[in-house]
């Protein structure tokens, strides 16, 4: 065996700080990552939103039955809240507009979603001047934007009081509405043809409200073919519909039209409204008027 050299220094062996370090970097961004977490997680069961007001976001105000006709109509003041929350009455529909609080705030008239049952102005909290407009549908019934009910956003399937100016919003199970409205459009022209008897338009409307004009069917106080109409001769508010097996019915309506050349066969009558959708009441007389009867008399 040869001789041996020098030894060399002894290997070095590798200590655990380098390694126990990053462990320990690692547990404090787990913990960290972890404690994030928690605090997304506690939000979301908290129900609690942040940023700015949003569709989904729930408010502490629910819309109420109205049968006002919207001009003029305070909007209510709400704060918004977790949808979890025992606050919470209404859910966004849809933001409209934002704008500065004031202290008195009446109705635009927005263009809602079906099914709206009202307008809010919402806060995020009471002392915030800032507010969002929007849409909102009550979290539990009754629901006044259910077509027909009676308030909420006018709209197709609800009836209005009468055709005049003011007309308001009525619910169709009782006996006080006029017409029912069959669409809600922009202009006269747009109303479905065949099925719209007479038009309204939303009392107080300006150019921000995007369908003013409503379409009303036959039905209620609304004259269609097969209804029958009072004797008029004294009438000062156009002709009232009365039962046709009755004593007063004088005439009974075969169709509305635009001219006196469109009335079906079997007309001898007609009456015109200047103005109206269809201004012509095309109409079979059942029995002389009033004033036939008198013009009759010798003398």
């Amino acid at each position: 065996m040869g001789p041996m050299g020098p030894m060399g220094p002894p290997p070095q062996r590798k200590g655990p700080g380098r390694l126990i370090g990053l462990l320990i970097a690692g547990g404090v961004a787990a913990i960290v990552l972890l404690a994030i977490a928690g605090v997304v997680v506690a939000n979301l069961a908290s129900g609690e939103p942040d940023g700015p007001v949003q569709a989904e976001h729930c408010i502490d105000v629910r819309g109420e039955m109205n049968t006002g006709s919207g001009f003029m109509q305070r909007i209510p003041a709400a704060t918004r809240v977790g949808c979890k929350s025992d606050q919470a009455k209404g859910k966004v529909l849809k933001v409209v507009r934002t704008g500065q609080r004031t202290s008195f705030s009446t109705s635009s008239m927005p263009e809602c979603p079906d099914g709206a049952d009202g307008v809010a102005r919402v806060t995020i909290s009471e002392k915030d001047e800032r507010y969002w407009e929007v849409c909102t549908r009550n979290l539990a019934a009754p629901h006044p934007g259910d077509p027909g009910a009676g308030g909420g956003m006018i709209g197709a399937g609800d009836c209005i009081s009468n055709s005049l100016a003011f007309s308001s919003e009525k619910p169709c199970s009782g006996s006080e509405w006029y017409g029912k409205i069959i669409a809600r459009v922009a202009t006269q022209s747009q109303c479905p043809a065949g099925r719209t008897m007479e038009t309204a338009k939303l009392s107080g409307s300006s150019g921000s409200t995007s369908r003013p004009v409503l379409c009303l069917g036959a039905g209620g106080a609304v004259l269609g073919p097969g209804d029958c109409i009072a004797d008029t001769t004294f009438s000062f508010n156009g002709p009232r519909k009365v039962e046709c097996s009755g004593s007063d019915a004088f005439a009974k309506v075969t169709g509305r039209v635009r001219t006196q050349r469109e009335c079906p066969s079997g007309s001898n009558k007609f009456l015109e409204a200047k103005d109206a959708y269809l201004p012509v009441l095309c109409l079979r007389q059942l029995k002389p008027t009033l004033k036939e009867q008198l013009d009759s008399l010798p003398g």
